[in-house]
């Protein structure tokens, strides 16, 4: 009878306990259309999420970053991971800074207002400028000496195209040749020639009398790769030169490379474009 009792007074307590104490309530969403919901938590109590996704023998869905080397790979991981409907790529190009960088979001919002999508699979791809490139881009501007002007345009002469009857390769090489030969004569006088090159005069400092005479060309081409392992653009270069103290420092000018850039980019898109069918844009998806 004891027994009783005290089984049917912990009955009690435990109804009175589950009647008094403080639960959350839980609202519908006013909405079927989102598998959301409102619970109201009583004060003091706090909330603890746990994801078993780890646990599982697969991940739910696709997520990843990537960052790929060459265009062909580029090309590849989209046409692998992406599909017509959902992935897009993205170009973010400055021209004028020199700067191309591709972004593909596999898993984008689809067109229509019901298909959103977590936009959490990407890849990036930023297209490596040749070596050809960096090396005169690096020069741009820059003064050099008569020697160093000399060895530079040595090491690069392969470069120089010699197009619309500019100066070649060789006959760069043979003026810096000429410079490098002249280095410890004093510059005299340049006269512009009719052909648009300009021959100059040096003279030994001990004899004003002995005139060495050689030409140099204001303006030549270079045709060197954009981006690595891709074709050959045209590129118009200024020759400059200024005389201080009867020396002569040399620097070019490369005339609107930026333009060699993009029609490099274009065909680069063109490609992508064809091979992979993916919707572009160019600008930004700001994904985190």
């Amino acid at each position: 009878m004891k027994d009783n009792t005290t089984q049917q007074s912990s009955e009690n307590l435990a109804e009175t306990l589950a009647r008094e104490m403080k639960k959350p309530e839980v609202l519908d969403s006013a909405s079927s259309a989102f598998a959301t919901r409102t619970i109201l938590l009583p004060p003091g109590w706090t909330s603890e999420y746990q994801d078993d996704e780890g646990d599982l023998p697969a991940p739910r869905r696709k997520t990843a970053t990537v960052r790929l080397d060459d265009v062909n790979s580029f090309i590849d991981y989209v046409k692998r991971h992406g599909s017509l409907a959902r992935a897009s790529i993205w170009c973010e190009a400055n021209y004028a800074k020199g700067s191309v960088e591709l972004i593909a979001i596999l898993n984008d919002h689809g067109e229509e207002e019901s298909e959103p999508a977590w936009r959490d699979h990407k890849a990036f791809f930023r297209p490596a400028l040749s070596e050809e490139w960096n090396r005169w881009i690096g020069g741009n501007k820059k003064q050099f000496s008569q020697a160093e002007f000399a060895a530079f345009i040595e090491d690069n002469m392969g470069d120089v195209a010699g197009a619309d009857g500019s100066a070649t390769g060789a006959q760069m090489l043979d003026m810096a040749l000429q410079f490098e030969a002249n280095q410890d004569m004093r510059f005299k006088s340049a006269i512009r020639l009719q052909n648009g090159g300009v021959q100059m005069s040096f003279v030994h400092d001990d004899d004003d009398a002995t005139l060495a005479k050689m030409q140099m060309f204001d303006r030549f081409n270079l045709g060197i790769p954009v981006f690595w392992n891709d074709a050959a653009y045209k590129i118009d270069v200024r020759l400059r030169y200024r005389v201080r103290e009867g020396k002569l420092t040399f620097w070019y000018e490369l005339l609107r490379h930026d333009k060699a850039l993009e029609a490099a980019t274009k065909e680069m898109l063109d490609s992508i474009r064809k091979q992979t069918g993916t919707t572009f844009f160019f600008g930004k998806p700001f994904v985190s």
